[in-house]
């Protein structure tokens, strides 16, 4: 016998032949086309709604499947249709060449392919053929790991993958949504692709450098017929649709190639019916010269209507080797938008209105040199360039030139600094370079490296404010120019005229002005556009009116400090205001603000602030001094120093360290200091706070000193207040020995002049701010005054005299309130408590006469003149009304004695007259006088003049109540009693407007000074 079929022989008959030929048979009996045929149809057919026909050329575990005449039919209602059918699928591999670290697919092949997707009744057959999933359980949401940036193989792999689709075809039918039909025909893709060994896919570019040699080709020998039809769209045409892409890196040198043929010049649509030509291409011939070592780039041209639009030209030489040099150029460019609308003009009333005309160019813009040294250039041209959609803004630009050169280094892998915070340049250069826009003109020029430094300049003309910002209108011109050896700080100088200046607030207007502003500033940075500092050293603002008159003039120093800890300074700020001229440039809803304000503020006031400002999370601090000059005041030294500490995330606690003003030389001075809490309790007294506060008032000068508006004063006066919560305790105290005032008149006819002496006061004062809402005390219970009546506390204010201008004598002195030889002229006792002052025991000499007061109640409540109240008693006795007249006057009077009772109660303080309260009752008057009351109660005539010669007045009682005057004029009997009869003894006047009755007082007031 042969030795080796006896060795064979001898094989055969053992165990691990016998199992492997076994395994062998098994695996033959379900892996082959037969069987293929018979179980796979079964399978979808169980396992999906669908079903399956085909013949199967091979079927193989460990290489494969091929098909033949493959169709594939979802369920119903879609069941005679298939959803794919082709003549070969084919999905080819070589599962052993695993074993050597190799992952092949050798095909993925569909040759005369048709997918069909349709929609019918709201469902789609692809739907059809699927079997619906039991309703799952939810599973936990896993945590949230850290992304995924590669996937790991751990042994090392080499792939390759060859796919290929011919006459595959694509169709999509659909009887609801406005898309209709869609297919596409003939598609044809080839792609292979090869990788290097690896152990692990990286998720993102990197991983382009595992493959070896990739191809892609689409559609490469004929164009693709289209249909589409939807309810706005009609298109069917042919369209070249072709790219092919291949670079191979195996070959030395490597090989690279791009074309596309996209698009037509061409394109004939029907857009609701109407027929649109348009035109949209894109040609690209790109490929690797293997002698020559260079990509060329034989045609790069975006083509709009058959106008090329972008045509790029250039290469890429010495791409073998480590530095290759570049050198793209765009050599044709020549966007006509007039061209455009003619197409855009066909899809009227199917797109906004739209108007579109002018030439752009990027003719001339391009890089070119290697990847260390490349320069890279902007060439941008535009001319008549108009655009406007629908009925917004036009936009016109007539000329545009913008012409930028650049110096790059690809290959700097140095981080970004602040010095350099642009990645791969190196310089730049901006020829003049200018835009047209819409009648405003902007031009600049510039260049910048880091040898030089940044120098850059901008101009802008005519451009109005109120096309770009809302509620602000004018003409701008400005020039600013910024400056820098490197970007670590950068100084900017800008100066700024708006002419015709105006501004909206709320519904109000201001009239046109000029304003002027100046800035020089420095920005400094403390990493890559990361700003760290802001430094003003000089902004200089001013207004003015449209006349050239000055309005208003601002200068400003300071910094800005950013960053975890903000800080601003301001060294100083200065403002001066031109009261009258800023009037006539303020709009009305401010000018009826600041108009009242004229007189105080005088004609130019001046306001110089030092401040700081510094936070740090929930914790700022302000400092500030302020330095003021109000001329309305005749006020020269104001000053104002403050040191505040604010916390919280919503300003929960305010500290003040420091609050102090003073003025007049010192004299004039405040203070307040403590803090401002929240504490959640309700209704808090202070806006949102709960106060410890401790405030200070006061007047201080030794020898007299001259305040303002011919206020003089001499002496101590203050106001000294804790606030603790809702209550406020503190003492009025006066001792002044002068004050005085005159109306900068004197000597002359028109001199008003008048001195107090010794006016000494000490009244302790108790605030309730809790209180809302007060009972009436001049209607409510009186109880609390009857308990004290006839208590007598002693006066703790007193004034020694009161010496002022005769009321009809000009330039002759007349005392008000006479000193006594006992003590002082004017006395009265004063308690503020619980929100009201009692004032009682008030008596004041006058007139070599007395009035006294008493059960004055001054009632403030929650401190709203709504809620005020006032009532009181006087009681006037033995004054001489002489002594008010003028000399020729006065001798004429027999008798100006005077004896009266006058009350008086007023609620509601917003509205004093109105809701005033008045009872006047005159038991002592001479005639004279009382003629003259007779004349104001009632008209004159006959009868009244007898009765007034005739009768002595023996009362006169006249009440207010509502703005209307009730007034009784008393007489005793005489002989003309038998002749003119008076019911009882009286003349009477009722409800004589109160407006009448001081015309016609004023009108017999004057028969005296005549």
């Amino acid at each position: 016998m042969n030795p080796i079929l006896k060795v064979s022989l001898g094989i055969a008959k053992t165990k691990t032949f016998r199992g492997l030929f076994v395994l062998f048979l098994l695996y033959k009996s379900v892996f082959n086309s037969f069987t293929a045929d018979l179980i796979v149809p079964e399978l979808i057919s169980r396992f999906t709604l669908g079903r399956m026909e085909g013949n199967f050329r091979s079927f193989s575990l460990f290489f494969g499947i091929e098909i033949e005449d493959l169709r594939l039919y979802p369920g119903a209602p879609f069941e005679n249709l298939p959803m794919v059918e082709a003549k070969r699928l084919s999905l080819r591999y070589n599962l052993p060449l695993l074993v050597f670290g190799k992952l092949r697919i050798t095909e993925i092949g569909l040759t005369d392919g048709k997918i069909q997707i349709e929609e019918s009744s709201g469902r789609w057959n692809f739907l059809s053929f699927l079997k619906q999933n039991k309703a799952e359980t939810k599973e936990p949401v896993p945590e949230p790991k850290p992304p995924l940036t590669e996937i790991k193989t751990y042994l090392p792999l080499q792939a390759s993958v060859y796919i290929n689709l011919d006459a595959v075809e694509f169709q999509l039918k659909r009887d609801t949504g406005s898309l209709h039909f869609f297919s596409v025909r003939d598609l044809s893709l080839q792609t292979e692709l090869e990788t290097n060994r690896f152990t692990s896919i990286p998720l993102d570019l990197s991983v382009l450098n595992q493959i070896d040699h990739i191809l892609l080709s689409l559609n490469a020998s004929k164009p693709i017929p289209l249909d589409l039809d939807s309810t706005e769209l009609r298109w069917k045409q042919t369209i070249p649709l072709s790219l092919r892409f291949e670079w191979d890196r195996t070959v030395s040198p490597e090989m690279f190639l791009f074309t596309t043929d996209i698009g037509k010049d061409d394109i004939l649509l029907e857009v609701r019916k109407k027929p649109v030509q348009l035109g949209l291409r894109l040609l690209s011939d790109i490929h690797y010269d293997n002698q020559l070592d260079q990509v060329k780039l034989n045609q790069l041209d975006l083509r709009v209507l058959g106008q090329s639009w972008l045509s790029f030209s250039g290469s890429i030489l010495d791409v073998s080797k480590e530095k290759p040099k570049v050198n793209i150029t765009v050599e044709k460019s020549k966007m006509q938008l007039t061209v455009l609308q003619r197409s855009l003009d066909q899809l009227s009333g199917i797109i906004p209105e739209m108007k579109l005309s002018g030439d752009l160019s990027l003719e001339g813009t391009g890089i070119r040199g290697d990847w260390q040294n490349a320069e890279a250039n902007l060439k941008l041209k535009a001319n008549q360039l108009f655009l406007k959609i629908g009925k917004s803004k036009a936009h016109s630009i007539p000329s545009a030139l913008i012409d930028i050169v650049s110096q790059l280094n690809f290959a700097d892998t140095k981080p970004q600094t602040a010095e350099k915070p642009f990645p791969y340049i190196n310089a730049i250069v901006m020829a003049p370079s200018h835009i047209n826009y819409n009648g405003a003109s902007l031009s600049f020029f510039g260049d910048y490296s880091e040898p030089k430094g940044l120098n850059f300049h901008l101009s802008v003309d005519k451009l109005q404010l109120g096309d770009y910002v809302s509620n602000l209108g004018g003409k701008l011109k400005m020039d600013a120019a910024i400056l820098a050896e490197s970007f670590v700080s950068l100084s900017i100088q800008t100066n700024a005229k708006i002419d015709g200046f105006r501004y909206q607030l709320d519904r109000s207007r201001s009239p046109s002005s000029l304003l002027g502003l100046s800035l020089n500033t420095a920005l400094l940075f403390d990493r890559p556009f990361g700003l760290s500092e802001i430094k003003i050293s000089d902004l200089k603002l001013d207004q003015k009116t449209i006349t050239g008159n000055k309005a208003l003039e601002l200068d400003l120093r300071g910094n800005v400090q950013l960053g975890s800890q903000l800080s601003a300074t301001l060294t100083p700020l200065g403002l001066n205001v031109y009261t009258s001229n800023l009037l006539l440039v303020l709009p009305l809803v401010l000018k009826e603000k600041v108009s009242p304000l004229q007189n105080l503020l005088g004609n130019h006031p001046k306001l110089k602030l030092n401040a700081r400002y510094s936070g740090s999370g929930n914790s700022k601090q302000i400092k500030a001094d302020l330095g003021a000059e109000l001329p309305g005041l005749e006020l020269k030294d104001l000053k104002l120093v403050t040191d505040l500490s604010l916390s919280g995330n919503d300003i929960n606690e305010i500290l003040i360290k420091t609050l102090k003003i003073n003025a007049f030389g010192g004299i004039f001075n405040f203070g307040l200091s403590g803090n401002l809490k929240k504490t959640g309790k309700p209704k808090p007294p202070l806006g949102p706070y709960f106060g410890n506060l401790d405030l200070s008032f006061g007047l201080l000068s030794a020898t007299k000193e001259y305040l303002a508006k011919g206020i003089s004063f001499q002496g101590d006066l203050g106001l000294n207040l804790k606030i603790r919560d809702y209550d406020i305790t503190g003492e009025f105290f006066s001792k002044v020995p002068v004050i005085a005032y005159n109306n900068q008149k004197c000597p002359g006819e028109q001199c008003q002049a008048y001195l107090l002496e010794e006016v000494i006061a000490k009244i302790p004062i108790q605030h309730n701010l809790a209180r809302n809402v007060e009972d009436s005390l001049i209607v409510g219970d009186k109880s609390i005054f009857i308990k004290n009546y006839g208590r007598s506390q002693p006066a703790n204010l007193t004034i020694g005299h009161v010496l002022g201008t005769h009321p009809s004598i000009p330039n002759l002195p007349f005392e008000y309130v006479k000193r006594q030889k006992e003590g002082p002229g004017l006395t009265a006792s004063i308690e503020y408590k619980e929100n009201y002052a009692n004032i009682e025991s008030l008596r004041s000499y006058s007139l070599d006469g007395l009035v006294l007061g008493k059960n004055m109640i001054f009632n403030l409540g929650n401190l709203d003149p709504k809620s005020m109240e006032f009532r009181g008693n006087f009681l006037i006795r033995d004054i001489d009304l002489k002594q008010l007249m003028a000399p020729k006057v006065r001798d004429k009077i027999d008798d100006g004695k005077l004896k009266a009772d006058l009350n008086i109660s007023v609620r509601d303080l917003s509205e004093p007259v109105a809701n005033l309260d008045l009872f006047f009752s005159i038991f002592q008057i001479g005639r004279d006088f009382g003629k003259s009351a007779l004349n104001v109660i009632s008209p004159q005539n006959f009868i009244i003049d007898r009765i007034t010669d005739s009768y002595t007045i023996n009362k006169i009682d006249v009440s207010l109540s509502k703005g209307l005057v009730y007034a009784d004029v008393y007489f005793n009997r005489s002989l003309l009693s038998l002749l003119v009869n008076l019911e009882d003894g009286k003349i009477s006047q009722q409800r004589m407007p109160l407006a009448n009755f001081l015309k016609r007082a004023q009108s017999e007031i004057q028969t005296y000074q005549e």
